[in-house]
């Protein structure tokens, strides 16, 4: 029985409106330690034939038997692992990992066998010492001469110690003292027993064989195989492990040597990773800055508002004493009562005339600290106290500026309700009580004769303390009758601040879900287009024992290993950018510790995700058709 058997083996290409006839009914027996020699012209099916006994391709027709058993038709695991052990490979365009040490090329098939790291070394130092290539295993590959990189390829192929060396014209691309060197060694796997088959141009190639298959038009003429001893039991494939750590080393020797591309990747990443890291970072910090916010304003503001005049409640307190009751109280930082007057009569005068007005304006009468209760912007002529007091009046800009008031430095005067009052202050502006920059304030002395409409009690609270004033301030200003008085305080702060915060929180969220989508999808593009390029290792690695769940493993593990570097480095970059941002805004920067762990978990998601697309094109690689280009 011989050890690879074909019987009528055909193959077709391109589909039934122009097939290409390949090879066509192929009978052809090879036995354990023959040395064969297929020749042929251009075009004649001698590479197709090559592929076909070394599992790379199937036939469409007729049946394979290695051993006596029959190769298995589709490519999967028992396939791949009966090419592994079966065949050495030896193309003619080298096929070698470029970019990274000659040890790397040697050990590859070894590694898809399951082989342990330490035997991996050591039979690949023996198998490259056999062709005087152990000085050169830490060389990069490419770096190496024609004869020195097929040399290379013979010490991979006979590394895992396989039954049957494929060489496809293996002297095609060297000079004649390369090319007597690689026969020489083909030669010497042949006296050691093993079985060589060889694809050759070369008539000196040929003469070597022990037999010379002709082949032409995909068919063969061949002399019978020279008989050999039967062949020993235990060559069906068996079950092997890829162990992690040797994809995980893998994965990352293939990124060093294609550092470019690794670099960019890994930059999409950090850069993504650094954006979530900035966004969740800047949450915290604007979480810890609408805090601040909310304790030094919107939760400080308390006003009283009860009736004035005839309808007041009857123990209600004169504008002044409300002021002395509640300033003592604690937690108040500022009070002002406002009585408020209604519209009146009010006009600028020079000289005793009208000179712009009268309008209808609104007046107020108030008591205390009204800039600071008021959270107002005051301009106060030069001999002014920074108070409003008798004979004089506070006028709003806006009113101001229709007035046509001279410079306070002047004491301009104007008329309220037929009083004639020397304008003391401008009121730029006001937070609480933006209407003021259009209205008068006199004091209580100068306030019209006509009773008020209602009395405001306008507080202002130490950080915090709205809450407790509000609920208090009503009793202190009156205790037989607290329900006259209507108090307005702030939302519980506690509340308000949480929907705020979670606003916030929501909305960098989905900006950064956004961003990593986007990313996503540009990584998922380049992984696909670098598998592509790549179809070539990939399918090296096919033909030496890869499962397609070993190829998509490769591609997933490099993106992964990518993502947690960049997550690294985005990790630092966004740190840096919360600082800067938070330091130029003059704000407390806050950093989350949980953050980190985030940050790396980010970058291997968002690398393995992308990697998708690309590990499925990496398992559809067919190793006959990769190889070929």
């Amino acid at each position: 029985m011989a050890l690879l058997e074909l019987r009528g083996v055909s193959r077709v290409y391109g589909g039934a409106g122009a097939p290409v006839h390949a090879l066509r009914d192929v009978d052809l027996d090879i036995e354990l330690g023959e040395f064969v020699a297929i020749v042929g012209p251009s075009g004649g099916g001698k590479t197709t034939l090559l592929s076909i006994l070394g599992c790379l391709d199937a036939p469409t027709g007729g049946t394979y038997r290695i051993d006596g058993e029959g190769v298995p038709a589709r490519e999967g695991a028992a396939l791949t692992a009966l090419r592994a052990r079966t065949f050495g490979f030896i193309f003619q365009g080298f096929h070698l990992l470029e970019q990274r040490a000659a040890r790397d090329s040697v050990e590859l098939g070894l590694l898809y066998l399951g082989v342990p790291r330490a035997e991996r070394a050591r039979r690949a130092a023996r198998a490259a010492e056999t062709v005087g290539m152990a000085d050169r295993l830490t060389t990069t590959a490419a770096l190496l001469s024609g004869g020195q990189r097929q040399r290379l390829a013979i010490a991979r192929a006979t590394a895992t110690g396989a039954p049957v060396v494929l060489a496809d014209e293996p002297t095609g691309n060297l000079d004649s003292a390369s090319g007597a060197r690689v026969m020489a060694e083909l030669q010497r796997l042949h006296r050691e027993g093993t079985a060589v088959v060889v694809v050759t141009h070369s008539a000196e190639v040929a003469a070597l064989a022990d037999r010379v298959v002709q082949i032409a038009d995909g068919r063969v003429s061949a002399p019978p195989a020279r008989q050999n001893p039967p062949v020993a039991e235990g060559t069906a494939p068996r079950a092997h492990r890829l162990r992690t750590g040797d994809v995980v080393r893998d994965a990352a020797a293939s990124l060093r040597s294609r550092m470019r591309q690794s670099l960019a990747l890994g930059l999409t990443v950090a850069l993504t990773v650094g954006l979530l890291v900035t966004t969740l970072g800047f949450e915290a910090s604007a979480r810890a800055q609408v805090d601040a916010t909310f304790d030094a304003h919107a939760n400080r503001e308390v006003t009283v508002s009860w009736t004035a005049g005839s309808d007041a409640p009857p123990h209600a307190p004169e504008p002044a004493r409300a002021v002395e009751a509640l300033d003592a109280m604690p937690g108040v930082s500022a009070v002002a009562v406002v009585r408020d007057y209604g519209e009146l009569s009010v006009g600028s005068m020079l000289g005793g005339q009208t000179v712009a007005g009268p309008y209808a304006v609104a007046v107020h009468a108030a008591v205390g600290r009204l800039a600071v209760a008021t959270d107002a912007e005051m301009r106060w002529a030069p001999h002014a106290d920074h108070t409003v007091g008798k004979g004089e009046v506070l006028v709003g800009a806006a009113l101001a500026a229709r007035l046509q008031l001279a410079p306070l430095a002047d004491a301009p005067v104007i008329e309220v309700a037929g009083r004639e009052l020397v304008v003391t202050g401008i009121l730029e502006s006001s937070a609480r009580l933006p209407e003021l920059a259009g209205q008068v304030i006199v004091s209580p002395d100068d306030a019209p004769d006509h009773e008020p409409n209602r009395n405001r009690a306008l507080i202002m609270t130490t950080p915090g303390a709205a809450q407790q004033v509000g609920t208090r301030v009503a009793r202190v200003l009156d205790a037989f009758q607290p329900e006259q008085y209507s108090v307005e305080r702030p939302a519980d702060p506690r509340t308000l601040r949480a929907e705020v915060q979670e606003g916030v929180r929501v909305a960098l969220i989905g900006f950064t879900g956004l961003a990593a989508l986007v990313a996503v999808l540009s990584l998922a593009n380049s992984v696909a287009a670098a598998v592509g390029a790549r179809r070539a290792e990939l399918g090296l690695r096919r033909a030496l024992g890869a499962r397609a769940g070993h190829l998509a493993g490769l591609v997933i593990t490099e993106t992964g290993l990518l993502g947690a570097a960049g997550g690294v480095v985005g990790l630092f970059a966004g740190f840096a950018a919360i600082l800067v941002f938070t330091v130029l805004h003059r704000w407390m920067p806050v950093f989350d510790l949980r953050l980190a762990p985030l940050a790396v978990l980010a970058g291997c998601v968002i690398g393995c995700a992308s990697a998708v697309v690309g590990a499925v094109r990496a398992a559809r690689v067919r190793p006959a058709d990769a190889l070929r280009q």
